[in-house]
Parts: C-alpha cells; structure tokens; sequence
C-alpha cells in the first residue's frame, strides 16, 4: 500500500460513515483474530463471526495487525495463564472433553497460547475497541466544529482545500454530523448472504488446495518435534477413498544439516475420515517403498528450533561395568537417543499406570516449559487426550529400509500410536532381511501392561567394527566383522539384556589377535537407558581361542625348525648313516 492510499485510508475511517459500535465491533474482532496462535476452526469461527457482525473491515484490519504483534509480545505469559487455567482450577476435565469431542477437538482448546490468550485478546480488544471510538468521535467533533467555524468555513470553500479535502477524505456521501447520529445495528444486513458465500468459498478452496494444506500441516508436525527443515515432494489425500500419499519426504537432521534424518520415498496410508473430525488419525495399514537415513542433502537443510541441553542427573555411575563411551566411537548419540527413550519411557508408563487406576498424570510445569522450549510458546499443548490416542497406526510395512550402510531390510510393525496405554494392546517392531524369515531385530513395547517389561531381540550378523568399536591407543582395529546376539528385557530404569559378540576375520596390528580365528564374548548390558553399563565376561572362549591360535603357532614354529633342521651337515650324516644301516640289514 502507498504512503498516499494508507493516509486516504485512516482519513476515509476516521471521516467515513462507520459508526461507533461498527469501529468498536472492528477493533475488537480485529484483535481477537490477531490473538489466535493457530490457523484452525477457532480463526475460521472468528473471521465468520467478524464478518456476521456490523463490524468496520478497516478498524478490523488494524486491530489484527496489533493483536498479532501484542500475541507475540505476550506469548510466554499466555502460555503460563493458559497452563493454570487447564490445569490448576479443575477445569482439565472439562477441557479434556471438548479436546476429545467431534468438532471442538479441531478448535485447539489444548493449546496454552490459545486458552490463556483468550483473556487478554477480550480485555485488550474492549480497551481498544472503546479507545478507537473514542477517539474516532472526539476527532469528528472536532471537524464538526471546525467546519461551523466562519472563517474555517471560508477556507474550506476553496477549490484548492475542497481539493485536498477529496485527496485525503475522499468523497463523502453521509455528513460528519449525521455520522455521529448513526444507529448501527449489531448484525450487518448482509452478514448471513456473506458468511454462508465466505463459508462456500472456504470450503471451495479447502477441496482445492486440500493437498496443500496437508502438506504444510504435515511438515509443521515434524519439524516441531525434530527441530529442522522438512520438505515434501507431493501430497495427496483422498477424501471420498480415505487414502493419503506422499512422495519425497525428507527430514533434515539437526546435528548434520547437510544429511536427512530420515527419508522416504513412497508413503501411502489408509486414513478414517470420520475421525479427523475428533482431530485424530487412525491408519489401517502404512505402507512405505524404500526408507533411509544419513543421506545427503542437495542442498543443507535449515535449523528451525534448536533445543536446550539439560544436564540429566544419574545414579547409575556406581554400577558394576563400563560405561557405554569406553567401548562405542558413537557412544554421544547413542547415549542422546538413550536419554529421548528414557524420558518417552517414563512419560508413557506413567500415564499407563495412572489409566490402570482410572486416573490422569498430572502435567508439571516444568514438563510443559520443556515442550514450549522446543514448539514455541504459540504452539505447546496440553496432553488431554483421555480416551483414545491422537494417532493409530494398525500396522506398518517398509518394503526396503536402508540403515547405517546395512544391506536392505523390511521393517513389519503393529499397534503403533501417540498414546500406546490407551490402545491396550502391546506395539510390536520386526526387522528381517530383504533374503531371510528369520528377524534381525524385534521390538515389544508393553505399555497394554504397566508391570510388564519390554522386550528385545537383536541377531545382527557380519557387521562391520572397525568405525564402531574403540579400543584407545593400545590396539588398532583395521578391519573386522561381528555376528550380535541380545535377547533381554528393559524398563525406564532397568536393562538387563544378556548379549553375544562372535568376532572375526580381525585385522589388527596385534598378531596374536590375528592368529585367532573368531573370538567370542559374553557380556550383559545393564543400568538405565540413561547411564547404560557393559559388562564383559573375558571367560573361557577367549582363553581356548587364544591357547589354540598359540597351538597352532607353536606347531609352525616347530615345523620350521624340523625343516631347518633336516638341511643341515649334521642331518646329512646321520641321513647316510642310517641308509647304511638299513643296507646291512637288508
């Protein structure tokens, strides 16, 4: 908008034939649209509702241009209102229940910035709406005056002032003083013509660009959890056949911005359409082509929310065994991925114990302060999902997963969801071989059963260790190949997975090492996903390996020395001695 359009503008409002409960109505609605944290019902129902009223469009535009600035300014105190309203005065029931009921769950009730903003935008809309009319008024007496003004009179009448007039006012149709007498009524003439036409339109455009809508709600999703860059080649979802498609997903990861986390070529998903409108997602059957991680970028991803580091507290140094950073190269990400898996672990069995006795965990202030550090204090949440997960899925099919330089596995899963207590059935994740039946890894999460421990089975074979072991300064590694055998049981707080390590065909700058042809080590992993503890047990295997490749050694060495032996003076001559012996007897 030009400088000139934006004065003609304020001086067509403040001059023009808007009345004061029409500017009041404006400003009000204005900031009560620019207030909303999220493009959802709740905007949709405001701008409707604006539209319904007898409100100005020009003071609505400039109350939503304040609002949106003062919800910004505001956020972490919406944010902080929002979590005592929800939690604090026993109203989380009733909140639990319009975020679980068609309709009101699309309407983002268990965002903080959404519910603990709705006070402020009220206030400060009223404050606003009566400021502007006030002034609006004052301003018009003011002209009122002025132009009964004889002299003023006089000066307006000329061509060059009318002139000006115009430019700035623009032509008026209801004088200054009849303005000020107007009656508006509350509702505009036309609001249901307009509302019902927006509404079509609405609807029109959300049929047309449904699939982008999709896409930018699904990269929204992912990158408020990973904290980077997702792009989606395409995204397609079928309402009348309840199918949804992507192609090209990738997700950037945050520690290595040239490199995907995660990506997929294919995504195809079969989608309950009558449940998005409780704003939840149950998936029969999610089929995905071929799925990779540490792949490289075309170009490097960007880092949208970069996550605070929290020291973690643990009492597991005291434990028998070695720490996990003493033996793995990648000890840091492992134990990073070890503390997600303790606090998803923790988070998730307490809510299953708190749904075995009829009860909800209570959501800490600090837990919630935790999440908004990494959303936003526009978009944290509340977990008020009571009865059923947010997201189901029944089962899942990878066809081709390529992880770590692996050859190509297929990933077979069941009963995946947000909130696995309330499916009541364990979540199972299978592994297999593209060439085999036999699983390489199998995961059992019993969430269904709070005093269960889950499970893991791992029977890796031919993996390479020469980047994944450390061994320090005294023994380098050149090559190498293991075969893995874990099969245990973990909690939160607990591992005890006893496991197998055959390794062979070492190369090492350690010849006696390399005498051996397979060494096999039994050892246990312990301790809390947090601080994990390896212990190794050195055993019998290992001393037979080694007294069998120094066997074989010694025997060598023997040879060698027979042979050198037979080739000498000494050997020649009691060599002829014994043919003339032999001569006499024969």
């Amino acid at each position: 908008m030009t400088p000139f359009k934006l004065v003609r503008k304020i001086g067509r409002m403040l001059r023009g034939g808007a009345g004061n409960k029409e500017i009041f109505l404006g400003a009000l609605c204005g900031i009560l649209i620019g207030f909303n944290p999220t493009a959802g019902l709740t905007l949709a129902l405001a701008i409707l509702i604006t539209l319904l009223l007898n409100a100005n469009i020009g003071f609505t535009l400039l109350g939503i241009a304040l609002g949106k600035v003062l919800s910004l300014i505001l956020a972490p105190l919406s944010f902080h209102t929002g979590f005592f309203l929800i939690h604090r005065i026993g109203l989380e029931g009733l909140y639990s229940l319009l975020v679980n009921a068609p309709v009101t769950a699309l309407m983002d009730l268990d965002v903080y910035a959404m519910t603990g903003g709705l006070p402020y935008a009220v206030i400060i809309g009223i404050a606003f709406g009566k400021f502007m009319s006030s002034l609006v008024t004052k301003i018009r007496e003011q002209m009122i005056r002025a132009g009964e003004n004889e002299k003023v009179g006089k000066l307006a009448g000329n061509k060059f002032a009318k002139l000006l007039m115009w430019l700035v006012f623009g032509k008026q149709k209801v004088s200054t003083s009849d303005v000020l007498a107007k009656q508006s009524p509350l509702l505009r003439k036309s609001g249901l013509i307009l509302v019902s036409s927006v509404a079509v339109i609405a609807l029109l455009l959300q049929f047309f660009l449904l699939d982008l809508a999709l896409k930018k709600g699904v990269q929204t999703a992912i990158s408020s959890k990973t904290g980077a860059e997702v792009n989606i080649g395409k995204a397609d979802l079928s309402l009348a056949e309840g199918e949804l498609e992507l192609e090209g997903l990738q997700v950037t990861d945050p520690d290595k911005l040239t490199h995907n986390l995660i990506q997929i070529d294919h995504l195809t998903a079969d989608v309950s359409i009558s449940d998005l409108l409780r704003r939840s997602c149950t998936i029969d059957r999610l089929a995905i082509s071929v799925l990779q991680s540490d792949v490289p970028r075309s170009h490097p991803g960007k880092l949208l929310v970069k996550e605070t580091e929290e020291d973690v507290e643990s009492a597991q140094e005291d434990l028998p065994g070695k720490a996990l950073d003493e033996y793995l190269v990648k000890a840091a990400d492992w134990k990073k991925y070890g503390e997600e898996a303790y606090d998803y672990l923790k988070k998730r069995k307490a809510n299953a114990e708190a749904v075995a006795k009829g009860e909800k965990v209570k959501t800490t202030t600090r837990s919630a302060a935790a999440d908004a550090s990494k959303s936003g204090y526009l978009k944290a949440a509340a977990d008020l999902t009571s009865v059923r997960p947010a997201w189901i899925v029944r089962r899942v099919e990878v066809s081709d997963v390529r992880l770590g330089g692996q050859p190509p596995h297929k990933l077979e899963g069941s009963e995946l969801s947000s909130h696995p207590e309330l499916n009541g059935l364990p979540t199972t994740l299978t592994m297999t071989p593209a060439n085999s039946t036999e699983p390489a890894v199998k995961l059992v999460l019993r969430f269904d059963d709070p005093a269960a421990l889950h499970e893991i089975a791992v029977n890796l074979n031919n993996i390479s260790i020469s980047d994944v072991v450390k061994t320090g300064d005294q023994l380098n590694i050149e090559d190498g190949r293991a075969d893995v055998t874990i099969d245990g049981k973990f909690s939160a707080d607990a591992i005890d997975a006893p496991f197998t390590i055959l390794a062979h065909d070492l190369k090492t700058d350690n010849e006696t090492l390399n005498q051996l042809k397979s060494i096999k080590l039994s050892g246990r992993l312990s301790g809390s996903l947090i601080a994990p503890r390896v212990r190794v047990d050195i055993g019998d295997n290992l001393k037979n390996a080694v007294t069998d490749a120094a066997k074989a050694k010694a025997k060598e060495a023997a040879k060698d020395q027979i042979d050198q032996a037979l080739q000498g003076e000494e050997a020649e001559e009691l060599k002829s001695k014994a043919r003339e012996t032999l001569k006499g007897l024969f």
